[in-house]
């Protein structure tokens, strides 16, 4: 019976305890908070994005049927260094050095390397390359038959990400740190 009693009393003074929802906001509010942010010119600290961008260390070359391919995993970094999907374009190079470090030069003097483009504008484009499970954008980067070679060499892989935010700088704000590509074989 003191149980019942208990219960009932607890019910009748739950609703007195509670205030109504919404006593205590100022619409006001609100509209001040929303003119600060437009005033601040420091907007990204306000919500998560891209900050620095990493080649992933379990990035490797791929074989297929003969077929070399380079599957590069770049994670976009957050304010608290926590892997992000962001909306722009990321850039990847890769260079081929000899033993020593020194740069390889193809058959006309030039620097051996490649470049690739990668827009990640759409949700299209960010469900084609972002893996969820890793927690990156898994890139198959395509080497042709003639580079078959590459594996033989030390290459190195960096990565730039442009934001698609307005006035917001390329990634890494300085130097990209390439990272060395490993093979399995």
């Amino acid at each position: 019976m003191t149980i019942l009693r208990l219960s009932l009393l607890i019910a009748l003074l739950l609703p007195v305890a509670c205030a109504p929802k919404g006593t205590e906001v100022n619409p006001d509010d609100r509209r001040v908070d929303q003119d600060a942010a437009a005033q601040d010119k420091q907007w990204p600290k306000w919500f998560l994005c891209a900050t620095d961008v990493r080649v992933h260390p379990a990035s490797r070359y791929v074989k297929e049927r003969e077929a070399l391919r380079l599957e590069a995993r770049i994670e976009l970094l957050d304010q608290f260094n926590e892997p992000i999907k962001d909306v722009g374009k990321l850039a990847v190079e890769l260079r081929v050095l000899d033993r020593n470090g020194q740069i390889v030069l193809d058959k006309e003097g030039r620097q051996r390397g490649f470049r690739w483009s990668f827009d990640l504008t759409t949700m299209e484009q960010q469900a084609e390359y972002w893996d969820p499970i890793a927690r990156a954008y898994v890139l198959p980067l395509k080497i042709g038959p003639a580079d078959n070679d590459l594996p033989t060499f030390r290459t190195v892989l960096t990565a730039m990400f442009e934001p698609a935010w307005p006035d917001e700088p390329m990634l890494p704000k300085g130097e990209p740190q390439p990272v060395e590509i490993r093979t399995d074989w």
